[in-house]
């Protein structure tokens, strides 16, 4: 019925990112599928419904609309109905077992509290150019009510229960450990599976059925079968070449290993270098950057006592080869940037990563120095203002797969880092678009912020306390080092202390204040010459409002198209609103994937002197094919959810 099938579109648009908004007339958005999924008796007690109530078309330089100050009641949208239970669970003794009797209870209880929702209005805030207008037009969530739970509405609650509570997402990683020019490290963790949104594969099945166009896998099934055949008669010659590097030659049918570094070209599995190395492993193409590759790795046989085969340049790439060969070389690479003392473990992290990866994007998660696991080799931590680590893994990438189209998101302090590197890399940037979230923008105003208030005190303290545990097991590495005083670090209450004790020492400043002051990416906006959406909340108790540069933002009209949008609530974070509200992803992630598809077809690519807008939008020949397939999923969305409305 119309019912079942609006379900199973809720979970297209949850993967794709696209309503049926497209067809919509730009100067009135329709309102999300969950307030179109009102039950009758709510629609009938609010007077003017949010479906058909016009909202204000995103304008050109600021929309600062007014806040809609409606409550409404809609069903509990099927993507929260399991984890309301779940995520209440899932970390508690006999958590199954509690689950099972109080479920059903639990979900009423739940299904009452998150159905009030609580409509605003974002501000958006961008410079007035025909390029900004036609990024935004293809980012319809934004023009979209932000429908926040009403009971979540307080930024502490939001903030506090949307990180203890999120869904954690099942999200299998590899990983590979990246060595860095200077001798440290850091980890990409490669996604080799991710699981599904509930209701995928019926959503396909109710769309053919109902005759509609459905862009399917088949192309890349296909491609898979191939790869995996190919990847079965080459695999002992790859292995071989990859234990003597990828310009090894033959004798008497053995490798020996020659001097130089693989290129994309040469290498077996298309990837240049060595797994582990970035800029391509030294003589030999050896995972030590040296001449590893004298042992002879044939003589070697299990078990091993003298000698070891380097397993990171045999089993690890080999299975991240394999992973890496069901994706086209082409597709868009997206780099995910956690923020402080995170990494690929974080919620929302895998879940804007399910998401890109549902849209056909190869994702990797970058993992700073020393967290997530990660190795921690030299006595050098990460920083809100180092960003060399990050400009070795783009160029790194962009080597492997040089066709391809780069994006990056970050969130929180990954969103600082991020935009400094945007903004020093200038034109020169091989990212075609970024997004980024709760950016504290000003170091200094966000750390006054953290020392005020109880909630302040309490963030500080968990953040300071998280640092510290990641720096516990290297803290042998630092002993020496001018200034630096090992019991500062033992008696770091605050992100401030810490930031005294080890950042500021580590990294050459004379004090705190004065790395906050370097660090803070407000400085670095004006230069970020690739399209850049920022998304914060205004009631942010962290990256707290007053930090934001709008100005700068409103009035950037060089090369480089900056948006910023701000919702009224959602807390660092938090975002609890959206058909997957409060424990799916959050709010900003069906935009922020909007934004890329967009950069993807080249829309806002370039701002100029245009006066008919007529190149701001416009899509590369190359994307041509892409382009239709994607048209072709927007019809079939519209042209199955019709009959529900």
């Amino acid at each position: 019925d119309h019912r079942t099938v609006s379900t199973h579109m809720s979970a297209v648009r949850a993967t794709t990112g696209f309503a049926t908004s497209a067809r919509v007339n730009s100067a009135t958005r329709r309102a999300p599928s969950s307030h179109r999924a009102l039950s009758s008796r709510a629609s009938r007690a609010a007077s003017g419904t949010i479906s058909s109530r016009p909202i204000a078309r995103v304008a050109p330089c600021v929309h600062r609309g007014r806040p809609l100050a409606m409550k409404v009641s809609a069903a509990l949208p099927p993507a929260a109905a399991g984890p309301a239970v779940g995520c209440l669970f899932e970390t508690l003794p006999f958590g199954a077992f509690i689950g099972a009797v109080l479920g059903g209870a639990i979900t009423s209880l739940a299904s009452r509290l998150w159905s009030k929702r609580h409509l605003s209005n974002a501000t958006v805030t961008h410079a007035d150019t025909p390029a900004h207008r036609a990024l935004m037009d293809a980012c319809p969530h934004f023009s979209e009510p932000y429908d926040a739970v009403d009971v979540l509405r307080n930024r502490h609650a939001c903030t506090i229960v949307a990180s203890l509570l999120r869904e954690n997402l099942p999200i299998e990683y590899q990983r590979e450990v990246l060595r860095m020019p200077d001798g440290g490290h850091v980890t990409l963790d490669w996604p080799i599976a991710v699981p599904q949104y509930p209701g995928e594969d019926d959503v396909k099945n109710t769309m053919a059925s109902l005759g509609a166009v459905v862009v399917n896998d088949d192309a890349r099934q296909r491609a898979e079968e191939r790869t995996a055949k190919r990847e079965r008669e080459r695999m002992d010659d790859i292995i071989a070449q990859l234990q003597y590097g990828a310009s090894a030659k033959t004798k008497n049918g053995r490798f020996e290993s020659v001097g130089g570094a693989g290129d994309s070209a040469s290498s077996p599995d298309g990837v240049p270098g060595v797994i582990g190395v970035a800029g391509g492993g030294g003589a030999g193409g050896c995972g030590s950057g040296g001449t590893g590759c004298d042992v002879d790795f044939d003589a070697l046989t299990p078990p091993f006592r003298r000698a070891i085969p380097d397993q990171g340049r045999t089993v690890t790439r080999k299975r991240l080869a394999e992973h890496w060969r069901t994706i086209p070389d082409d597709a868009p690479v997206l780099i995910l940037m956690s923020g402080i003392a995170g990494g690929s473990h974080d919620k929302y992290l895998k879940h804007f990563m399910r998401r890109a990866a549902r849209c056909g994007y190869r994702c990797v998660a970058f993992n700073c120095r020393g967290t997530a696991n990660s190795p921690l080799t030299t006595p050098q931590f990460y920083s809100a203002s180092f960003t060399g680590d990050v400009r070795a893994v783009v160029d790194e990438i962009h080597g492997r797969w040089p066709e391809a189209k780069l994006f990056a998101v970050g969130w929180s302090l990954g969103a600082n880092i991020l935009t400094n590197f945007l903004g020093e890399e200038g034109e020169s940037a091989k990212l075609h678009g970024a997004v980024a979230m709760c950016n504290p923008f000003d170091l200094n105003a966000c750390d006054e912020a953290l020392q005020n208030g109880f909630f302040g005190t309490v963030y500080s303290r968990a953040m300071a306390k998280n640092m510290r545990a990641l720096f516990a097991p290297h803290e042998h590495l630092f002993q020496g080092l001018p200034n630096y005083d090992n019991a500062l670090v033992a008696n770091a209450k605050t992100v401030r202390d810490f930031d005294e004790a080890v950042t500021r020492v580590t990294f050459g400043f004379d004090s705190v204040d004065a790395y906050y002051d370097a660090s803070s990416s407000k400085l670095a906006i004006e230069n970020v010459s690739i399209p850049l959406l920022v998304v914060q909340a205004k009631d942010d108790p962290i990256a707290v409002s007053d930090a934001v540069p709008r100005e700068v933002i409103e009035k950037k009209t060089t090369p480089g198209c900056v948006v910023l949008v701000e919702t009224e609530s959602g807390g660092h974070l938090g975002w609890t609103a959206g058909s997957e509200a409060p424990f799916g992803s959050p709010w900003p992630d069906v935009g922020a994937m909007q934004f890329f598809e967009a950069c993807r077809r080249g829309v806002g690519a370039t701002i100029g002197n245009q006066s008919d807008g007529q190149s701001a939008g416009r899509v590369d020949e190359a994307d041509a094919d892409a382009e239709v397939e994607r048209r072709a999923e927007v019809e079939a969305d519209v042209a199955v959810e019709a009959p529900a409305r």
